[in-house]
C-alpha cells in the first residue's frame, strides 16, 4: 500500500483502534466507507457522505432514512450493527443452504419446495444425486425425465444467498414440427445447453419445485410478493418476529417495467402500503406464530431473517433464510432498533492489550503458515500439525531426538516410525500426518451435517432409530447457560438444568459430551442411583453436578447412554466399546466399506475407548464380522493383546448384529451422498446398533493395515488437490 493511501487509512481506523475497536473491525469498516465514496460520492457529494461516516452510517442509510433532509435519526448505526456481527455461533451454517436448512427444520417440511437432485462438483467433474437414497448414476436426461413429469422445476444455486443465475426450466411442444422445447427463463434451450451449463457449475446447485409468489390480497389484485421477517430468540429469553417487510412486485403501467415496492409490515395488524392504499396479509398471527415455532426448534441461533410467500391455501413457503441478516431497506420499527441497540450496549467490550497481542500473534502465525505451509493446506491444520509436533518433540517420551526430526521431516509424528515399522526405504508406502492434514478436507462443504453432534442429530431424524436419543443441547449466549430441550426429551420434561436432572433420575445414566469433541475428551458418564449423584463413578452433590454443566465453555449434548451389547460387555463394560467403519462413497451411490476395527477401553482409558490413552484395538472382517489382531499400543508399538488386560476375557468372535450394520451403513452413505469419506463410530447393543458419530476426518490410527484400494483412494484425493 502506498503512503499516501495508508496515512489515510490510518486516520480512520487509529481513532477507532484507540477507543478499543480490534484492528480486524476498523479495516472493515474502513474498507466499507471507501466502497461509499467510490460509488456514491457523485449521488450524495464527498462531504455529506463524510459526515455520515463519521456518524456511523454509510449511503445504503442515507438512502433508507433519507438523511440529506433528516438530522435527527437515531437508529442503530451501520457502524454499530457490523460490529455486531455475525450475530450466530457455529450453527448458523444451518441456515446457508437450501439441503441443510431443509434437514435441520424436517419438522416443518410442509414449508419448504421439494428438491429432486443436488449438483456437486468431485475431482473436477459435476456429480448429479438424486436426493433421498442414491441407487445409480444420474445425468442431464433424468432432470430432462423428471421436467417432464412436472411441467416446471427450478435450476438454482442451493446456497440461499447465491447471486448466481436462477433458471426456471419448462418444456413446450413447437407448433411447427410438433418437437419438444425445453425452456430455461422462457428462452429456447436444449438438452446440450442443459449438459453445457451444468458441467460449467462451480458452486452447488439443485433442481427443485419452483414456488410461486403470486398471491390474491384482493379478488382483483393477484401480486406477486416476498415477506421478509426478523426473528430473534433471545427477546427476554423468548422468541418473536421483531420486524417484517413486505417487497411487492409489479409492472408500472406507465413504463412497462418491472418494479419493487417495499413497506414496512404493522407486526400487530398485518398490514402494509402498496401504492397508496392499505393491504392486510391473511392469517397474520398464524403465520407469525409458525415462524416463532420454526425459530424456537433452533434456540442456539440468536437473530436471523427468513422470506416467505404467502400460499393460497393459508399456507406459506420459505423463499430465503440468512444466518446474517441485513438491516431492513426501509426505516424499521422500534422494537428491532431497541434491540440492536440493546445488544451493542451489552456486548461492546473495550480490546485489552492482551487481546491486542493476541490479535499480532494469531496475524504473524497465519503469516508464516502462509509462507512456510504447504499450498493448498488450511491455516487450522497446519497449526493443528505444529501443535502435534511441538507437542511430540516435548513430551514424547522413548523416542531419541534424532528420530523425531527425521520423522518431522518427512511428515510424521514420532511414534508413527515404530507403529508403522518407518524407515528410509518404506516411509513412501505410508500415508503421512502431514499429508492428512494437508488433505483435510476430503469432503465438501456438506460435511458440516456430521462434523458436531447437535447438527448430526437432526440431519440423522430419518434415521433416529440407529442414533442415540437426544435430550438437551447446551450452550451458552452473552455468558449465560441455555440447556434447551432437543426431539427425542419426553414432552413433560422442563427444559434447563431442572430438566436434566428429571432425565437423569428417569433414565439412571446420561451422556455429556462435548458437540464437537474428538478423542472422547471433555465426556462425562452422568448416573443417578440409590438417590444419589455421580459423575464419571465418583459421588457428587447436585451443585458439583451443575457446576460440571455449567464450566464447560464449549457446546455440548446430553444423550442417553448407551449400553453395550451383552457379549461384548464380557470383554470390557465400563465404556461403551465402538466399531470404526471407513466408508468411501466415490459416486455417491456404491458406497463401500474399506475398513473396520473395534477400538475397546480399558481401566486406564475408564469411560472411553481411546486407543491412544491405552485401549485395544481389533481388527473386523468387513464380511463375517469376526473379531482378528486384537492389539495395545505399548511404548509406541502395537503389540498382540489376545485377552483384554484388565478383564482377562478373549477378544475374539463375531461382532453381533453384524448383518444389520453391513445393511444399513451403506444406505445411511446412500442418504449422505453429497459425502464422500466417512468414519461411522458404531456402538453395538443387544437390539442392534447405535451411530454415536460420523467423523468426515476420521483419526489415523491403523494405517499400517490400509488396503491398496485405501492407500489408491488417498493418492488420487492428493493428487487431485495437487492440481488445484
Amino acid at each position: 500500500m502506498k503512503l499516501k493511501q495508508r496515512i489515510k487509512k490510518e486516520k480512520i481506523t487509529l481513532p477507532l483502534v484507540f477507543k478499543g475497536y480490534s484492528r480486524t473491525m476498523a479495516n472493515a469498516w474502513y474498507g466499507k466507507t471507501q466502497y461509499d465514496l467510490r460509488r456514491y460520492k457523485n449521488e450524495f457529494g464527498t462531504d455529506a457522505i463524510t459526515h455520515w461516516h463519521q456518524k456511523g452510517y454509510l449511503c445504503s442509510s442515507i438512502k433508507r432514512y433519507n438523511l440529506i433532509d433528516n438530522y435527527e435519526v437515531d437508529y442503530i448505526t451501520d457502524f454499530q450493527y457490523l460490529y455486531l456481527m455475525p450475530f450466530n455461533n457455529s450453527f448458523g451454517k444451518w441456515l446457508d443452504d437450501m439441503l441443510t436448512t431443509q434437514r435441520v427444520l424436517l419438522p416443518f417440511s410442509e414449508h419448504f419446495r421439494k428438491v429432486y437432485f443436488s449438483i456437486i462438483r468431485r475431482e473436477g467433474k459435476p456429480l448429479i444425486l438424486r436426493v433421498g437414497h442414491e441407487d445409480r448414476e444420474y445425468t442431464a436426461e433424468d432432470i430432462l425425465a423428471l421436467l417432464r413429469e412436472k411441467g416446471a422445476l427450478e435450476l438454482r444455486p442451493a446456497f440461499w444467498n447465491s447471486t448466481k443465475t436462477r433458471r426456471l426450466l419448462t418444456i413446450g411442444i413447437d407448433e411447427d414440427s410438433g418437437e419438444e422445447i425445453l425452456y430455461s427463463n422462457g428462452y429456447k434451450a436444449s438438452l446440450s445447453w442443459l449438459e453445457k451449463t451444468i458441467r460449467g457449475f462451480s458452486a452447488n446447485y439443485v433442481i427443485a419445485d419452483p414456488v410461486s409468489i403470486s398471491f390474491p390480497f384482493r379478488n382483483d389484485l393477484l401480486l406477486d410478493h416476498a415477506i421478509k421477517l426478523w426473528v430473534a430468540n433471545d427477546v427476554n429469553e423468548q422468541t418473536a418476529v421483531l420486524c417484517a417487510e413486505m417487497n411487492s412486485y409489479y409492472t408500472d403501467e406507465d413504463d412497462g417495467k418491472r418494479k419493487t415496492e417495499i413497506s414496512l409490515i404493522d407486526l400487530a395488524s398485518g398490514e402494509f402500503a402498496f401504492r397508496g392504499e392499505t393491504l392486510r396479509i391473511p392469517n397474520w398471527d398464524q403465520v407469525k406464530e409458525e415462524i416463532c415455532r420454526v425459530s424456537a426448534s433452533m434456540p442456539q441461533l440468536t437473530i436471523f431473517t427468513c422470506s416467505i410467500a404467502l400460499s393460497p391455501d393459508g399456507g406459506f413457503s420459505f423463499l430465503r433464510f440468512s444466518n446474517s441478516p441485513k438491516l431492513p431497506d426501509v426505516p424499521f420499527n422500534k422494537e428491532l432498533d431497541n434491540y440492536l441497540k440493546d445488544k451493542f450496549n451489552k456486548q461492546f467490550k473495550k480490546r485489552t492489550l492482551g487481546d491486542r497481542f493476541r490479535g499480532l500473534r494469531d496475524k504473524l502465525l497465519m503469516r508464516y503458515i502462509k509462507k512456510h505451509g504447504r499450498k493448498g493446506i488450511r491455516p487450522y491444520m497446519h497449526k493443528q500439525w505444529m501443535d502435534a509436533a511441538r507437542a511430540d518433540l516435548l513430551h514424547t517420551k522413548g523416542v531419541p531426538l534424532k528420530t523425531k526430526l527425521w520423522a518431522h521431516k518427512h511428515g510424521f509424528l514420532s511414534f508413527r516410525t515404530y507403529q508403522y515399522g518407518l524407515t528410509e526405504q518404506n516411509y513412501l508406502r505410508f500415508l503421512s500426518d502431514y499429508d492428512y492434514y494437508w488433505l483435510n478436507r476430503i469432503n465438501n462443504d456438506y460435511q458440516k451435517w456430521v462434523n458436531d453432534k447437535t447438527t448430526y442429530r437432526y440431519v440423522m431424524e430419518p434415521y433416529k432409530d440407529f442414533v442415540p436419543k437426544y435430550y438437551f443441547s447446551c450452550f451458552k449466549r452473552g455468558g449465560k447457560l441455555f440447556i434447551s430441550k432437543m426431539w427425542d426429551c419426553p414432552a413433560d420434561v422442563p427444559e434447563g438444568f431442572e430438566g436434566l436432572l428429571e432425565m437423569l433420575r428417569r433414565s439412571g445414566k446420561l451422556a455429556f459430551k462435548a458437540s464437537a469433541g474428538t478423542h472422547g475428551d471433555g465426556f462425562y458418564c452422568l448416573s443417578y442411583e440409590d438417590g444419589k449423584y455421580f459423575i464419571n463413578g465418583k459421588e457428587s452433590s447436585e451443585a458439583e453436578l451443575k457446576k460440571t454443566v455449567e464450566s464447560n465453555k464449549s457446546f455440548y449434548v446430553v444423550t442417553e447412554y448407551l449400553e453395550m451389547n451383552d457379549e461384548l460387555k464380557k470383554i470390557y463394560a465400563k465404556s461403551v466399546n465402538t466399531v470404526r467403519i471407513m466408508v468411501v462413497n466415490a459416486h455417491g451411490y456404491d458406497p463401500k466399506i474399506l475398513q473396520t476395527y473395534m477400538r475397546i477401553g480399558s481401566e486406564k482409558t475408564g469411560y472411553t475407548d481411546n486407543v491412544g490413552y491405552g485401549g485395544v484395538c481389533a481388527m473386523i472382517n468387513t464380511e463375517t464380522g469376526e473379531l482378528y489382531q486384537p492389539e495395545q499400543l505399548v511404548k509406541h508399538r502395537y503389540i498382540p493383546c489376545p485377552v483384554h488386560p484388565d478383564t482377562g476375557t478373549p477378544i475374539a468372535g463375531k461382532i453381533p448384529n453384524w448383518e444389520l450394520v453391513k445393511e444399513k451403513v451403506p444406505e445411511i452413505c446412500r442418504y449422505f451422498a453429497e459425502l464422500e469419506y466417512l468414519g461411522f463410530d458404531v456402538a453395538i447393543t443387544n437390539e442392534g446398533f447405535q451411530i454415536l458419530e460420523i467423523n468426515i476426518h476420521q483419526d489415523l490410527h491403523k494405517v499400517a493395515d490400509f488396503t491398496d484400494e485405501i492407500n489408491e483412494f488417498f493418492r488420487r484425493k492428493m493428487k487431485q488437490k495437487g492440481r488445484q
